[in-house]
């Protein structure tokens, strides 16, 4: 019998998905025709993967999957197996094996002899559950420890409403000096150069500005949290941009917005110029490259533009020529030609909680501020 490949895709830390892991992986030792290859993804790897294969994922599945991120089979790469009833109803066709078998197999394996059938069966459910929830922590623990990394996490209010939990990896031995800088004021350890008594972090910070397909953006942590507040860091003011190496190729990237004149000041200039609306901002502190401070952006979908090996290598010119193609103000990318060459420093991603950014990401806005109150309300380092 020739080999029946089945590609399982779903979250490392997903106890469903653990479920799925030990039915294929203890059954693939019996039934050798079962060839299990495991993909267990962070979020954004996850959607990635459902968009790299919408092919062979029937559209309304997908969007469910977008939403739910429960795991799904992939047999021979070109049929879809939803979950893990499916996955039990596919298996059982194919060995003539019962559901309450492939169930002990997936709960006792090699040590199936030891108990009788009938027993086997009552404790079967019990025990692949309980060897799930074991493995899901493991599993997420291992990652962490594997990567080398540190992890934080930002809660979002939205209007009064928590919204799931943020969890961000930072790639630090990338970019030591911007990791720690925002592990910092993820903490609230930042000293204020203004008024050293004082402390400065993202808690209560808001999210300032929402570019529609675009990214997020928040941390002016030195003035009303509106984006044009004086450049402050873990090191004083501004700091040297360290890295260009992770790229903006996937949403959730977390991105250090470099305090140059920026692309809200032009924008400013711009709208007064087309619209003669004469609305009251401030420009940015700092100007040229090497201004990285406390403001920070995380991408709603991959904009490799922004990569400085891609072509884009002005910091304004990034923003401004992201956010005009965003925004159909093409004639105006023209004046991001003539800024500072430098590019934006991405120094992490969202490995847990990319709806909540997606879901910002989509609020209503009025010239990229969000009509609603949108904020930090908690943050910290995971230990």
């Amino acid at each position: 019998m020739s080999g029946i490949i089945c590609e399982l895709v779903g979250m490392l830390r997903d106890v469903q998905y653990q479920r799925c892991r030990l039915i294929l992986h203890e059954l693939s030792v019996e039934q050798m025709q079962f060839l299990p290859r495991l993909h267990g993804l962070v979020e954004s790897e996850y959607l990635e993967f459902l968009d790299a294969h919408n092919d062979v994922i029937p559209r309304d599945k997908r969007g469910q999957l977008q939403q739910t991120t429960h795991p799904f089979v992939l047999i021979n790469g070109n049929t879809f197996v939803n979950g893990e009833d499916e996955l039990l109803h596919f298996i059982v066709e194919k060995t003539q094996l019962s559901r309450d078998d492939v169930l002990a197999i997936a709960a006792f394996g090699g040590s199936r002899g030891i108990l009788d059938s009938t027993k086997q069966w009552e404790l079967a459910e019990e025990t692949l559950q309980a060897k799930a929830d074991t493995c899901a922590k493991q599993a997420l623990f291992r990652s962490r420890q594997l990567s080398g990394n540190q992890f934080v996490y930002l809660i979002f209010d939205v209007d009064g409403v928590a919204l799931p939990r943020v969890e961000i990896e930072l790639f630090h031995r990338v970019c030591p000096r911007t990791c720690a800088n925002f592990v910092a004021f993820c903490q609230g350890k930042v000293p204020d150069i203004a008024d050293e008594i004082k402390m400065l972090g993202y808690q209560d910070n808001v999210v300032h500005r929402i570019v529609r397909g675009g990214w997020i953006q928040a941390g002016d942590v030195a003035h009303d949290g509106q984006g044009d507040g004086p450049c402050r860091s873990l090191y004083g003011r501004q700091f040297a941009d360290e890295s260009f190496s992770i790229s903006h190729n996937a949403a959730g990237i977390v991105v250090r917005f470099c305090n140059c004149l920026s692309y809200l000041q032009l924008t400013m200039y711009v709208r007064r110029w087309l619209t003669m609306s004469f609305f009251a901002a401030q420009s940015m502190a700092n100007t040229g490259p090497h201004t990285n401070g406390s403001q920070f952006f995380i991408t709603l979908v991959p904009l490799p533009w922004l990569d400085r090996n891609k072509g884009m290598q002005s910091c304004c010119c990034c923003l401004c020529s992201s956010y005009f193609r965003l925004t159909g103000l093409t004639l105006l990318g023209m004046l991001a030609l003539m800024m500072p060459i430098v590019a934006p420093v991405a120094f992490g991603r969202v490995v847990s909680g990319i709806h909540t950014i997606l879901a910002i990401g989509n609020l209503e806005t009025v010239h990229d501020r969000p009509c609603v109150p949108c904020k930090i309300v908690d943050c910290g380092l995971i230990e």
